[in-house]
């Protein structure tokens, strides 16, 4: 798959942000972040994807404009149903023709904050994923898979997904496969705790901690076998506590254990590959 671009990125790479907005990226820019990968709303769909500024300031982005989602399933928020291989294709193209980097598949549901240990409905059948990941390779586009649950990881994986966005739930064998295939893996693990906020309800409070140690210990044997990782913080941008995020995401990368000049790796390098720049 060729490159996006031809720039080299030495600073900081957010693999997985929402851009509301041009502002967005000064955002960015002022907190030190060299490129992004832009994962879409469902706005784009009328307003177009945002890109950087004619003049060529800003960070580097690679957008996904907005995502596919199944119907009646999690990501009506984020991009536009489909249901048939003949939708599918019309919509990867015409993401290409809005001037899409990479496609966003909705391949599960969220982390239910409702029912610990479950995950809402969503997602697509193994067919339907191969289906979007051939058809987008046809345009010369990845595609970024955000997926939860063991079973939904190893479809998105087995399709040939590019990356894994959040794979909350991660399981040993699912990263075994990641290693094999060369996928990335996105963690996005602060956006949880973000998610749940300030909850006062003690079993879902419970969840989340166990659910964030069970992500760490994942990231680092995904470390270990050599899964390659970006960081990603799954901010919506602009957010004036931006800096503070990205800062708390790689925090956590060491708190599960990756030496800091290797976390600091995976955080421009890494990203780096992962958007192709």
């Amino acid at each position: 798959m060729p490159s996006h671009t031809s720039i080299t990125i030495t600073g900081l790479v957010d693999a997985h942000v929402h851009l509301k907005d041009a502002s967005g990226l000064v955002c960015a820019a002022s907190a030190g972040i060299s490129a992004l990968r832009d994962a879409g709303f469902r706005q784009n769909v009328d307003r177009g994807i945002v890109e950087r500024s004619p003049k060529g300031s800003g960070p580097v982005v690679v957008s996904s404009g907005w995502a596919l989602h199944s119907r009646d399933g999690y990501g009506a928020a984020f991009g536009v149903a489909v249901s048939t291989r003949e939708q599918i294709q019309s919509e990867i193209i015409r993401l290409k023709s809005a001037g899409a980097g990479i496609i966003k598949v909705m391949a599960s549901g969220m982390v239910s904050l409702k029912h610990p240990g479950e995950v809402t409905a969503g997602g697509f059948c193994n067919e339907e994923l191969a289906s979007i990941v051939t058809e987008a390779a046809s345009q010369g586009l990845g595609v970024m898979a955000h997926a939860n649950g063991e079973s939904a990881i190893m479809a998105a994986v087995q399709a040939g997904a590019r990356s894994i966005e959040h794979g909350f739930f991660m399981t040993e064998r699912a990263l075994d496969l990641m290693a094999k295939k060369a996928i990335f893996w996105v963690p996005t693990i602060g956006a949880l705790r973000r998610a749940a906020g300030s909850s006062v309800v003690p079993e879902v409070t419970r969840f989340i901690d166990q659910l964030i140690l069970s992500q760490l210990s994942m990231l680092l044997y995904a470390h270990d076998i050599c899964v390659p990782l970006a960081i990603g913080t799954d901010c919506v941008l602009p957010d004036p506590a931006y800096r503070a995020v990205y800062d708390a995401e790689v925090a956590l990368y060491e708190q599960a254990g990756i030496p800091s000049d290797q976390v600091m790796t995976i955080a421009s390098a890494g990203g780096a590959k992962l958007l192709e720049i």
